[in-house]
């Protein structure tokens, strides 16, 4: 493993953008499985677009429900994985790819690279797919990935 500065400067640097996690080629099972793993194991904060109430879990189906109709909802649907000073976000844009945002400056430590990191494979292990961690919007540019398989 490299040594804390050289992560934190090549992976969680500071320029003012996020950085995403991407998992291509999801379907709803996908989406379901996630979901039970990371309300199930994470500090969850979900935000319902069509009450606008707050719960501590995600509601998958609230979630399908926006993606088949999204005309009826006041706003979209939002959730917070907390992950020790890391808060993953996830706004649920797609069946297709999940997708959650980091903020680098919360990765302060080693101890934050590795909370990260163990979220990451349960993801893969959890979904049988490779999990990306990349810069904001740019999925080519890939910052540190978890193949599947890899434990």
């Amino acid at each position: 493993m490299n040594n804390w500065k050289t992560l934190k400067e090549e992976i969680y640097f500071e320029d003012g953008t996020l950085r995403d996690i991407y998992i291509s080629k999801t379907d709803k099972t996908d989406w379901e499985r996630w979901c039970k793993l990371v309300n199930e194991n994470f500090d969850v904060k979900f935000y319902d677009g069509l009450t606008r109430k707050k719960g501590t879990r995600i509601n998958i189906e609230r979630v399908f429900e926006f993606w088949n109709d999204p005309d009826k909802f006041f706003d979209s649907n939002n959730a917070t994985i907390s992950l020790g000073n890391i808060k993953v976000k996830c706004y649920f844009f797609s069946e297709k790819e999940i997708e959650n945002d980091i903020e680098p400056r919360e990765v302060k430590t080693e101890k934050d690279h590795l909370n990260l990191i163990g979220y990451l494979k349960a993801i893969s292990e959890t979904l049988d797919k490779d999990v990306v961690l990349s810069s904001e919007n740019l999925k080519e540019d890939v910052l540190l990935e978890i193949k599947k398989g890899s434990g």
